[in-house]
C-alpha cells in the first residue's frame, strides 16, 4: 500500500508561494518575463515534490505549481480553443477556472506536459504521476461554438488528449490520472462516457487512473471498473463516504488498483492515521493491500501549505500502519 497526492500541493503561506503569485502578477503586467516565471515554477515544483516525499508519499505530483487555473493551462494549448474572460467556481471543489470557448475543430498541436513531467521526474526519489482534467468534464464546462453537442465535443477532446497521453507515456510517465468529476453529476451519461474513455485510452499501456472526486459512485459501480485500459479507479471516500460500502456489492476485479481518497482538502480538520487505518480494516471487499493507494479525497490547493503538508503526513503514516 502506498500513499499518494491526487492533485496540487499549495504553497500558500510560504515566501516561495508569495513570490510565485507576485511574479505571475508582474508577468501579466508586462513587468517580468515568462522565463523569470519558469525558473520560479521550477523551484516551486522541486519544493512541492520534496515536501510530498518527506510526508511519506510513494507516488507524487509536481504540485501542479505551473497551473494557476486547474483546467486552462492545458486546454489553452489545444488548437481551436480560446480561454474566456469569465471565471467561475468549479461545482465539485470551488476552485476558480476560466471557461474554455470552443471556436473550431479541436486538435493537439504537440506535447503540453511532457517537459514538465521530465523536469519533475529527474532526481526525484518517488514516482511522479501526471494529472489532467478529462475530456468529459472539460466538454461540460466549455462554451461550445463549434460542435453543437457535448458528446461530440468530448470525443474530439478525447482524441486530442489521447495524443498527449501517448506522448507522456513515451516520455516514461508511469501513472496518468484523469479527473472526471462531472461524471458524478450526470451518471446517466455513463454509456457515452465509456466510448469517450475508449478513445482517450487508445494505445495507452502505462497505468491509466480515473479519479472521481466529489460524491458517491453508486449507479456507476461496478460497471465503471470494466472500462477498457483502466488501471486504477480512485474514489472520494469523504465527499462520498458510502463508496467504501459499495465495494461489498460486487467483487473487485483482479489486477485493478483502487485509490481511496481518505483526507479532505475542503477543510482544515485534521484526520488521524489511526482513524484511517481502523476504518479501512473493517471494510469488506477491498483488493489486496499492494493494489491500494491511499490518497487525497479532494484537491489540497485551497489549504495553507502547513495544513496540506500535515494531511499528507497523515496519509503516509496510515499507509505504513496498514
Amino acid at each position: 500500500m502506498i500513499a499518494t497526492n491526487n492533485g496540487s500541493f499549495p504553497l500558500r503561506g510560504t515566501d516561495l508561494g508569495g513570490e510565485l503569485e507576485e511574479t505571475r502578477r508582474r508577468v501579466r503586467a508586462g513587468q517580468a518575463s515568462r522565463e523569470d516565471l519558469r525558473l520560479l515554477e521550477d523551484r516551486a515544483s522541486r519544493e512541492a515534490i520534496a515536501t510530498q516525499a518527506r510526508a511519506g508519499l510513494g507516488l507524487v505530483t509536481d504540485g501542479l505549481v505551473r497551473r494557476a487555473d486547474p483546467i486552462n493551462p492545458i486546454v489553452s494549448r489545444l488548437s481551436g480553443i480560446r480561454i474566456g474572460e469569465e471565471r467561475l467556481p468549479l461545482p465539485w471543489n470551488g476552485a476558480v477556472a476560466s471557461i474554455p470557448i470552443i471556436e473550431a475543430e479541436v486538435a493537439w498541436p504537440g506535447p503540453i506536459l511532457v517537459e514538465d513531467y521530465l523536469f519533475a521526474s529527474r532526481g526525484t526519489p518517488c514516482a511522479v504521476k501526471v494529472v489532467l482534467t478529462g475530456p468529459y468534464t472539460i466538454a461540460r464546462l466549455a462554451e461550445d461554438r463549434a460542435y453543437g453537442d457535448p458528446s461530440s465535443l468530448a470525443m474530439a477532446l478525447a482524441s486530442a488528449l489521447n495524443q498527449e497521453l501517448r506522448a507522456l507515456q513515451t516520455a516514461g510517465a508511469p501513472f496518468l490520472q484523469i479527473d472526471e468529476p462531472a461524471l458524478l453529476r450526470r451518471k446517466e451519461d455513463f454509456p457515452v462516457f465509456t466510448r469517450i474513455w475508449e478513445v482517450l485510452g487508445r494505445g495507452v499501456t502505462t497505468t491509466l487512473c480515473l479519479h472521481l472526486e466529489g460524491g458517491a459512485i453508486d449507479g456507476l459501480y461496478p460497471g465503471v471498473t470494466r472500462l477498457k485500459r483502466l488501471g486504477c479507479l480512485s474514489v472520494d471516500c469523504v465527499g462520498g463516504d458510502e463508496n467504501l460500502g459499495l465495494l461489498r456489492s460486487a467483487p473487485w476485479p483482479d489486477g485493478l488498483r483502487l485509490g481511496l481518497g481518505m483526507v479532505d482538502g475542503r477543510n482544515e480538520t485534521m484526520e488521524s492515521p489511526e482513524g484511517i487505518a481502523a476504518t479501512l480494516s473493517g471494510v469488506e471487499g477491498l483488493p489486496p493491500r499492494e493494489r491500494i493507494l491511499l490518497g487525497t479525497a479532494s484537491d489540497l490547493g485551497g489549504l495553507p501549505c502547513a495544513v496540506a503538508s500535515a494531511k499528507l503526513e497523515v496519509l503516509g503514516r496510515a499507509a505504513r500502519l496498514l
